[in-house]
């Protein structure tokens, strides 16, 4: 009885030790799963926005509306994938969503070709600029697809950075609110045409 009694404290710590080791490994690959993102490519279903020709070294293509934050690849599927936190999409959305609310007075679309340049061991973003610098012209545009695209990482098939630099177009599409009054209207747009000025 008491060899017998002696053997079990052994057993109970090893149990311990393998559900120690086992449930949080287990967990982490739930977690990593679930916010492991790969990039989508054009589907027949998509706007006809992410069909057109790239430019040369375009690799992800963003479109924002009202109601959607989609993102696609359209080159290189065979090196590099982006890895978006689907919170941090879902907070930045929310930001956009809030300009489009202030400048709907009238139909707008905000375009922007970024440059990105990746650090050749970590893989992480360095530099973002706009191509040929080129900005859109209300220029909070240029600063959200700028902060938006910074929140970015990156995964490689073939674990190389590569390609190190690449672009990234985006575009964002206002639609007017057929509800506004032309005085309603009139004001929004004052009030846009002093953010310009600031």
């Amino acid at each position: 009885m008491v060899k017998h009694g002696r053997s079990r404290p052994p057993i109970r710590g090893k149990l311990q030790m393998y559900k120690t080791l086992i449930i949080p490994g287990f967990l982490l690959l739930v977690v990593g799963a679930c916010l492991t993102q790969d990039t989508r490519f054009p589907t027949a279903a998509d706007d006809d926005y992410f069909k057109q020709e790239t430019a040369e070294d375009e690799v992800f293509r963003i479109l924002i509306t009202e109601n959607e934050y989609i993102l696609r690849q359209v080159a290189a599927e065979d090196h590099i994938y982006a890895q978006p936190s689907p919170l941090a999409r879902k907070e930045n959305h929310k930001l956009f969503r809030e300009y489009d609310d202030k400048w709907d007075f009238m139909d707008f679309t905000h375009q922007g070709l970024l440059r990105v340049k990746l650090n050749p061991q970590t893989g992480m973003i360095e530099n973002v600029d706009y191509e040929g610098g080129k900005a859109p012209r209300a220029w909070q545009a240029s600063i959200m697809f700028r902060d938006d695209l910074m929140r970015y990482k990156f995964g490689f098939k073939s674990g190389i950075v590569q390609p190190r630099e690449f672009k990234v177009r985006y575009e964002w599409r206002i639609n007017k609110d057929p509800n506004l009054t032309p005085e309603e209207a009139k004001e929004k747009a004052r009030e846009f045409l002093l953010d310009q000025r600031t």
